[in-house]
């Protein structure tokens, strides 16, 4: 048996797809079948890994004159821990919080970009102005229109997005 024959006759003999072989070692279903079909070659560190994950030894999987693996391949199937698992966090609890975090981010932004656009609308609206109606001068005039009230919001937005973040980020679950 060559080397990809061996590895196909391990992963079924375990009960794993290709899938979720490649699950198991950050590889893509792709990679694992062209290693099946002998279209490519498994690195050295993951030859150790697959040796280790279906209980043969290195020897078996590369020389091609040992046909049986040497070791009993286990009994009871392997269990694959997913990310979440490993992580101690149910997933749709993962992915809520991913999604706080990315809205809080956002808004965040968004406000931030509102203001500076809203300053630079002011600055150049006031440079415009040839009277004034207030005490600050030409930009706290040009401040008293929709320009203003852009800035405001811009900062609504951004201090909302602030908070929506500190929340997820002092959160304990």
């Amino acid at each position: 048996m060559e080397l990809g024959e061996k590895i196909a006759f391990c992963r079924k003999r375990a009960g794993l797809s290709q899938e979720a072989l490649a699950d198991r070692l950050g590889l893509s279903r792709q990679a694992v079948s062209r290693w099946e079909t002998g279209a490519a070659v498994p690195d050295l560190s993951k030859i150790v890994e697959l040796s280790k994950l279906f209980g043969v030894t290195t020897d078996f999987l590369l020389l091609p004159e040992q046909t049986e693996p040497e070791p009993p391949v286990q009994e009871q199937p392997i269990r694959i821990e997913t990310v979440s698992e490993k992580s101690g966090l149910d997933p749709v609890v993962e992915r809520r919080r991913k999604f706080r975090i990315g809205f809080g981010e956002a808004i965040s932004v968004l406000g931030l970009l509102t203001s500076v656009v809203a300053l630079f609308l002011t600055q150049f609206y006031a440079d415009t102005l040839t009277e004034w109606y207030s005490d600050v001068g030409k930009f706290g005039t040009a401040l008293q229109s929709w320009r203003g009230y852009m800035m405001e919001v811009g900062g609504i937005l951004f201090l909302a997005g602030a908070i929506v973040l500190i929340r997820e980020y002092l959160r304990k679950d």
